[in-house]
This record gives structure tokens, sequence and C-alpha cells, in this order.
């Protein structure tokens, strides 16, 4: 975790006072700490020590040649090629931290220095020759990083709440961003957060603080920020032509690429449903781990254990998939079900802040994992936006582009009646708003967003804009899925919910040249005929047993049905203490009457909605 205070001429006692007040904040997230102070910058870093060999990397790095001082949370992927690339002697480079890669990179490439870095990384760099503050954030958003500015200059750190202790940020609530909460399935922005002076710097993105020279002696000098993007991956290439099987094997080898340099600083740990997903990256680790004589990844499952659900033969197929997965790589799996408990602790904690989505489901996993030991979580989040996308949008670029008979080849090979094609291609192309409401009632979704938000709330807030319909295509769907801020969304919050463990989140399929192929490739590589993720099926086979390779359901009654049953015993601990104490300040944005109604409802009416509802919760003190 890094933070850092960037403040104008005469402000050095509140560059000391933000400092002691930010570091003291993140004193959860390891037991190291270090500070760099130079009359109006001060940098500060807090962590954990590695698993091997009990410390930490060193804080800071500093170049007196260049003036160049780097803090840094990073972790840096394809070191070699780096250092070959700095030209830095083969004997030295096990003995440099990222931090100091970091620095040297800076001091090479200056500001193109970010494009030359693969890895997860959030990092500040302090050029005191120009009186230059960069803050830099990784392509993806894997690495947090928040910043708010004050009359004394600009502060930035890990987490939300390391810029809210510091003096004169204030922390009142961004009301735009708690209407698009209660509307929405939670605040999804790159760049806002629930405060009003805390921002993000947003996913591949650099946030410059430039001291202007000049003014009158002993009087603060302005500061001027700017955020400039670095990552453009709406620019990507396409890929040159070729084969199936060489698409495959090239993704393949990118893959087992990423698992491989994300196993560093175990004991790993892995989800493991029996998806596509998180099962390739099990299998991956697992023989990786292998082949270094290393000890193997503990899996981890969102399901229950087998004898605690009742025979379905729904529930058979999930557990078929995990045991599949086991069985081939040897590996033991540990069943972490949500308990009402969890819910309730989730629930209690303070929606405004990233670190309690830490998803209830995934909880009792954290919880698990730390009493194992594991410092590294494996997780396959992300996929479904990038190189194992589900095909959306390509049938309807097909009808745009007039290719009738790609269209017609894969209307055929779906075998459904017109009514198919009209629901399916048609509708959604041309009524979206339309087509999205019948999805929701299919899904027993029957009230409006917004039916939980205070009438005078949402007369007075600003609400947020409907999404237009972006432009058609299946790479445009990956495009806006990327930057719509809800893959970030998770992220932030198990980043922030896992430091505390001492844990800490890999995302192979989020990995920059992994994200950059996959929007390269050609749209009919995501969905061939009846089968959507093609690619990661095509390139998984011999990988992952067949059922698991070749699986087209994606339900998972097991895991829902123990989530909704913790739920619904919450509910009972929860509206007494709403009744007790009530929903603190924040029910002035909660429509109570309404919020208590459906608490008080039949179960089966309680889970109709269940994600509108947590959200109220979420945001309610009590």
């Amino acid at each position: 975790m890094i933070t850092a205070i960037c403040g104008t001429c005469g402000a050095a006692g509140y560059v000391e006072r933000a400092l002691d007040a930010m570091l003291e904040t993140l004193s959860d997230h390891g037991p190291h700490s270090g500070r760099w102070t130079r009359n109006t910058i001060g940098l500060g870093r807090r962590a954990a020590p590695v698993a091997r060999g009990g410390c930490a990397e060193p804080a800071f790095a500093v170049d007196a040649d260049t003036r160049l001082v780097t803090v840094a949370a990073a972790r840096l992927d394809d070191r070699d090629a780096l250092c070959d690339a700095l030209g830095i002697p083969r004997p030295e480079r096990a003995g440099l931290a990222d931090a100091e890669l970091i620095l040297r990179a800076w001091a090479r490439w200056g500001r193109q220095c970010p494009s030359h870095l693969l890895g997860d990384y959030a990092f500040a760099v302090w050029d005191a020759g120009r009186q230059t503050l960069h803050c830099v954030r990784d392509p993806v958003g894997i690495r947090p990083l928040y910043y708010a500015e004050t009359r004394h200059g600009l502060v930035f750190a890990s987490t939300v709440e390391a810029v809210l202790a510091a003096p004169e940020v204030p922390c009142a609530l961004n009301e735009a961003a708690v209407a698009e909460h209660l509307c929405s399935q939670g605040l999804r922005s790159n760049t806002r957060t629930f405060y009003e002076a805390v921002r993000k710097v947003p996913s591949g993105s650099m946030l410059t603080v430039e001291v202007e020279e000049g003014g009158e002696e002993g009087k603060p000098r302005r500061m001027r920020t700017r955020i400039t993007r670095y990552w453009h991956p709406e620019d990507t290439p396409a890929a040159p032509p070729a084969s199936d099987g060489a698409y495959a094997e090239e993704f393949l080898d990118l893959y087992a690429r990423a698992v491989r340099e994300r196993l560093r600083g175990g004991p790993v740990g892995v989800h493991l449903s029996g998806g596509l997903d998180c099962s390739s990256i099990a299998v991956l680790a697992a023989r990786e781990l292998r082949r270094m004589a290393a000890p193997p990844p503990i899996a981890f499952s969102w399901q229950p254990p087998r004898e605690d659900v009742l025979p379905c033969s729904a529930c058979a197929h999930e557990y078929a998939l995990i045991d599949a997965v086991c069985e081939r790589e040897d590996l033991q799996v540990l069943h972490c079900p949500p308990q009402p408990e969890d819910v309730l602790q989730v629930l209690r904690s303070d929606g405004t802040l990233p670190g309690v989505h830490v998803h209830m489901n995934e909880e009792p996993v954290q919880r698990c994992a730390a009493e194992k030991g594991v410092r590294v979580m494996l997780s396959g989040w992300g996929g479904d936006e990038g190189v194992s996308h589900n095909g959306a949008g390509y049938r309807q670029e097909l009808l745009l582009g007039r290719q009738w008979r790609k269209l017609a080849a894969e209307c055929r090979a779906q075998d459904a009646p017109a009514i198919w094609f009209l629901g399916h291609i048609l509708l959604p192309l041309a009524f979206p708003r339309l087509a999205s409401g019948i999805y929701r009632w299919r899904r027993g979704k029957r009230f409006r967003r917004d039916w939980l938000m205070d009438p005078a709330f949402a007369r007075r807030a600003k609400r947020p804009a409907a999404a237009g319909r972006g432009k058609i295509g299946l790479r445009n769907d990956q495009l806006e899925r990327m930057r719509d801020g809800g893959v970030t969304r998770r992220i932030e919050g198990w980043a922030a919910s896992g430091v505390r463990r001492g844990i800490e989140y890999r995302y192979p399929l989020l990995d920059r040249r992994i994200v950059e192929f996959a929007l390269g490739l050609p749209p009919e590589q995501f969905r061939r005929r009846r089968w959507g993720r093609w690619l990661m099926r095509q390139a998984l086979q011999g990988v992952l047993p067949e059922q698991v390779c070749w699986n087209r359901r994606k339900g998972e009654p097991a895991r829902q049905g123990a989530l909704m049953h913790a739920l619904a015993e919450a509910v009972s601990a929860v509206r007494r203490r709403i009744d007790e104490r009530g929903g603190g300040e924040r029910a002035q944005y909660v429509h109570m009457r309404r919020l208590m109604e459906r608490l008080e409802a039949h179960e089966r009416e309680l889970l109709r909605e269940p994600g509108v509802v947590s959200n109220a919760l979420l945001l309610l003190d009590f």
C-alpha cells in the first residue's frame, strides 16, 4: 500500500501531519512502514513481509543523479525482458526490487515508461528537478489508486480511507454516486467514488502534478494537475490472419506464462467452481508448481460441501465438474459457503468503501485462505470480458454487415424457430430497452431499479444518465465492459479486503498481453455455431477434462442456493437492528418503508431482487 502528499510551498507541516495520519490508517496492511519527505513532498509505504525471507522490499527507490524518487505497490512481469531493454547485467537482476526497476525504467523512458511495463502496479515518481509528481496505475486497474486535492496540495493513496484521513479532505458523499448505487448493481465508474472529494486515477492512466514556478516569496505556489491516458485498448490492431489452431496455440502460450508469472510470493490459492476460467487457472497453476517442486495450490470453492446439499440432478452436475478437475491434478478442494454471520458482517459494513465489496461468497474464502497461510489468490475474474467472451454482439454484427451466409449458418446451428431470431438478434438491435426489460422480467426482476430510493432524494439527485446504445459489435462490447468500471469494482474491493488478511489477488486473464490479444482476434474466434467461448475451448482441449472444456451449463444452483439461504437467515438480524437503531444519517437516501416491507416479506419475495436490497443495506449504518 502506498501513500503520498504533494504540497505547495510553505505546506511542509501539513505534509508531515497528513502522512502520519494516512500511514496510521494503513496500519493493518502490514508491519513494515517507511517514509521519505523533502520540504513539501512526502511519500509513504506500508507492506507485509514477503512469504519467504521474512523482510519486505525496500520502501523507496532513490536515484541521486537523476533526482528521482519512486514509491510503488507493484508486481512486474517479464522482468528479464525489461532488464535486457535497460541493459542491466544478469548478476544484478535477482537483487533488484520492482520499485528499483520502475525507477530505472522512468529514468530511461520518462513518461513513456508505463508502456514498457507488464504486470500489476500503482506507483508514484517524484522528479525533484522538474518539481513534478507522476502517479501511474496499471492498464487494467488491478492496483487501486485514489486521490484528492486540497488547498495545501494533493494527496493520494491505495485506499479511500487513507485519502480521507488526510487533513482538509472532506467526507461529504457524492449524491450522484449514491443514486447510481441505488439504481443499479452498485457504483460502476472508472473515476468516481462515493465521496465528493475523492477520485480514482483511471486504469491505464497517469496523474501528473506540476508545481508552478514563481509567485511571491513565502506564499504557496499553485499546482496544476492533469490526467492522461497512456493505454488505448481501442487502438489494438487486428491480429494477422491465422488458423484456429495457431490462434489457440498462441493463446495457450500467453495464458500459461501469465499464470506462471503470478505464482511468485506464494503459498498459492485458486478459485474452483468448475467453469472454464477458474478451472484452467487451477490446472495450469498446479502443473507449474509441480514442475517447480513446490506445494500444489489450495483450491477454494464457493459451493457448500456435497453432503449439505439436497440431492438434485443440477447440483450433481455442478460438483461433477469440480471433481473432474481435482481428480486430474490431484487437488484438494475446500468448500467455503457463506454463513448468515458472513452475510451480516458484509451488510453491516460501510458500503461506500471499496473494502466491503468483498462479495458475500468471498468472505469465508478469505478467512479460510488466511488460516491456511495463503498469500496469493488466483482468480478467473475478467475472463468473460476478454478472451473467454461468449460472443455477444457477433450475430448483430453479421446482420448489420450483411453477411447473410454466416448469419444463416449461425441461426441454423441453434435449431430454433423464427421467434428465436427475433428475440435474440432483432429485438436487442432495434429496441434495446424493451429487450432489457423482457430479460429482467424473465429473471424475476419485476421492480423498477430505483424502487428503494427515497422520493425526496430522487427528486433532487442528479440521476445517472441512461446508458446509450453503443456501437454494435463483439469488439465494442468487450471494450465497453472493460471501461465501464464493473471489472475494476470487484478488483478494488477484493484488493482492499484481501490485504488486511495478507492476501494478494491476481488475475491471469486480465494480463495486458492476453487482453490485447483478445481485442485483436476476429469475432468468429469467440462464437462458432452453438458454441460460445470458442477459442478458450479449442485451446484447453487436453488441458481440461472434456466435460469441463465443453460444458455449456452456466447455472450453479448449489452455490446460489447456499448464498440465498444465508441471506434469508441474516435478514431477521438485520431487521431487528434497523428497528432498534434506525438506518443512520444515510437513511435519507433510502425508501425505508419499502425496504422494511421487503425485509419482512416471504423468503421467495425477499430474494426476488437481492442485489437491490443488499445495495440499500450496504449504504445504511445499522
